[in-house]
């Protein structure tokens, strides 16, 4: 729910900047992809740093 928010938020000051609704829609989709892409350099940079390996992390996801 968090992120239907930040998307409406973040629509909503796009809109009040001028931006079109096509361009509102790529930038979100960037956003959305650079989040995505954040998100996923953190695990990997987090890897080891916390005493897990990957090998640790993959057993956790896995038991879930």
């Amino acid at each position: 729910m968090a992120d239907n928010d930040t998307n409406a938020s973040i629509r909503q000051w796009l809109k009040d900047k001028g931006y079109s609704d096509r361009d509102i829609e790529k930038i979100l989709a960037k956003l959305a992809d650079h989040d995505h892409k954040t998100m996923s350099d953190a695990v990997f940079d987090s890897i080891g740093g916390d005493g897990k390996s990957l090998e640790d992390l993959i057993g956790d996801l896995l038991a879930e």
